[in-house]
């Protein structure tokens, strides 16, 4: 018996909680070891609307900064010509280094929270500056809201980010309980087979075949019963 890798999805743990669940149900003299699948299945659809929450959280707050990233970045190009036309086309001078210490496409480039806070504490307050009536002035109240906005998306994707983490460790503790509850009925299924001589296939027949993919293998072993052997490079166990 081994676990079930925890970066499987939570569709591969239900099917590996209704096998057993069905199976010990059926049996007369494992029907009790039932109760427990069936609870862990109860929560399973908790746990599935919990991670799609917070998976679809973090999905839209991506495309929200994507669309913000643009559209600032839209009109801080646009910003940057209306500079170099008022400086002449002199990329060097004093005039368009107070808004641009670089080019407007190298500006745009820089990570987005900077560029946000750059245009608020740099551009923003230059374009105050300026006389009222200056023609650059109507870029301050659109480069201002792009800018704010652009960072509420920021906080915005931070804050999913955060809390599909906070989903992601609930649902890999649900996981372990599953792994931790197969690994368990199986030590007790196979205490019952030693019992009753009904040998260890017997166990293995409440689990899927296909449980072992991949996964760290996890042996439970019946009270007085003998640890499996370690097999050796070319699979096969020692010999005692």
């Amino acid at each position: 018996m081994r676990k079930i890798p925890l970066s499987a999805s939570l569709l591969t743990f239900l099917e590996h909680l209704e096998y057993p669940e069905a199976g010990l149900s059926a049996e007369e003299e494992t029907a009790e070891l039932a109760a427990p699948f069936r609870d862990q299945i109860a929560e399973w659809d908790d746990k599935f609307k919990q991670e799609r929450a917070g998976r679809r959280s973090v999905i839209r707050a991506e495309a929200v900064v994507a669309v913000r990233n643009a559209q600032l970045d839209g009109k801080t190009v646009r910003f940057g010509a209306s500079v170099l036309g008022e400086a002449g086309g002199d990329r060097k001078s004093p005039f368009f280094r107070r808004f641009f210490p670089v080019a407007p496409s190298q500006y745009v480039r820089q990570p987005l929270r900077k560029q946000c806070e750059q245009t608020l504490n740099v551009m923003a307050a230059e374009l105050e500056k300026l006389e009222k009536k200056h023609t650059l002035r109507t870029f301050l109240a659109p480069l201002t809201t792009l800018a704010k906005s652009a960072l509420a998306a920021l906080d915005a994707r931070t804050k999913a980010k955060g809390d599909r983490t906070m989903s992601a460790s609930d649902v890999e503790d649900w996981k372990e309980g599953c792994n931790t509850l197969r690994l368990s009925t199986y030590a007790e299924l196979l205490k019952i087979a030693a019992e009753k001589g009904y040998g260890r296939a017997w166990a293995d027949s409440f689990f899927p075949s296909d449980t072992a993919v991949t996964a760290e293998e996890e042996v439970a072993t019946p009270p007085g019963g003998s640890e499996p052997q370690e097999p050796k490079a070319d699979g096969q166990p020692e010999k005692p």
